[in-house]
């Protein structure tokens, strides 16, 4: 009686998942022992970490860690998380054999027998830098678009107030003059008092807009004041009542920091009223180890769970400008949070401060 070896007999043989490790070149694939000694090198960890097999085996796989990720334990916390969870995955920088570093996807998996007891660990590595140098290249793109796109602002605003204006000013002073000279009948003079109305109605909305676009007080007297002059306006325009706190002496801050968070207090506040329901708006602004802390919470209906676990593009396409305040936040090195529940949504935007 002869026995049929089917296909996946063939394919759990040790020689063929070895051809398989010896034909994979993207990925760093290898063993460790229970205490870091590089056990088995595939291809892949040649091309990708510089070292053959004989340069390799045996050695203490923190030899791919940078020196200050070595001094802090990483490399051994790394095997301890592994140990406990089972896995361990991250994303890092890495060394070469000849000491340039590169961005890898790492995953590290406890190898265990039959009875629980550790053998190993398997070691799954990828080399991103390019996808990582990507980024980093659209992030650059992002800042010098953001910062394109505050200066149109600016300019636009001075436009507005200074030119356009200044010629809605001169119009009302001809139409205030001809109203002085009492050479008009009664229907006439309704109509010209209606024309000076709406003419000083047009210079409000266009001092408001230029003010929108670039408040001119965000440079001259700082954050606070901007943020107080916006709130005032924002409770007018939408009936929303706002509440400001300024804990301690906030003081001027770097430029470049306050317009990063004015746009944040903005884009938040324009949520607020395009989407929570909310009746009442905090503001607060602080200093604190060496942060700026701005923060703006709501009690209304909330942000979606389900929206909240989607990545920030999918939020921006609703049109709430988290990708926007984020970029923002992030070219500064700082970061955004968003806290949301049925009851109220916060928005706390934190930027870390050299010494001032």
């Amino acid at each position: 009686m002869s026995i049929v070896k089917s296909r996946r007999d063939d394919l759990d043989d040790e020689p063929v998942f070895r051809l398989f490790l010896d034909q994979v070149t993207d990925y760093a694939i290898f063993l460790l022992s229970p205490t870091g000694e590089v056990a088995s090198w595939n291809p892949g960890a040649e091309r990708i970490k510089g070292y053959k097999t004989h340069e390799i085996v045996d050695r203490h796989f923190r030899i791919f860690y940078p020196p200050e990720d070595i001094a802090d334990g990483k490399p051994e916390r790394e095997l301890e998380l592994a140990t406990a969870n089972g896995r361990f995955e991250e994303e890092g920088w890495r060394l070469r054999k000849d000491g340039s570093r590169f961005w890898a996807t790492v995953i590290i998996t406890a190898v265990r027998d039959r009875d629980g007891r550790l053998l190993g660990f398997g070691k799954v590595t990828r080399d991103l830098t390019e996808r990582k140098n990507s980024e980093e290249r659209m992030r650059e793109l992002s800042g010098r678009l953001l910062k394109m796109q505050d200066e149109e602002r600016r300019r636009l605003g001075r436009e507005l107030h200074d030119t356009v204006g200044q010629y809605l000013s001169a119009a009302k002073m001809s139409l205030d003059g001809l109203a002085s000279q009492e050479q008009f009948d009664e229907h006439e003079t309704k109509n010209l008092a209606d024309s000076v109305r709406m003419i000083e109605r047009c210079i409000r909305e266009v001092r408001t807009l230029s003010y929108l676009l670039y408040p001119p007080m965000l440079e001259e007297t700082g954050l606070s004041s901007a943020i107080r002059w916006h709130l005032e306006g924002f409770s007018k325009r939408s009936t929303i009542q706002t509440t400001y706190e300024i804990p301690g002496d906030v003081g001027r801050l770097p430029q470049d920091v306050e317009l990063a968070l004015f746009r944040v207090f903005q884009e938040s506040l324009t949520n607020v009223h395009r989407h929570s329901a909310s009746k009442t708006a905090h503001v607060r602004l602080a200093v604190e180890h060496h942060q700026a802390l701005l923060e703006i919470e709501d009690l209304g209906q909330g942000i979606p769970s389900h929206l909240l676990e989607l990545n920030s593009d999918s939020l921006a396409t609703l049109g709430v400008g988290i990708r926007g305040m984020r970029e923002r936040v992030r070219q500064l090195g700082g970061q955004l949070e968003i806290f949301s529940s049925p009851e109220g949504t916060a928005v706390r935007a934190s930027i870390p401060l050299k010494e001032r």
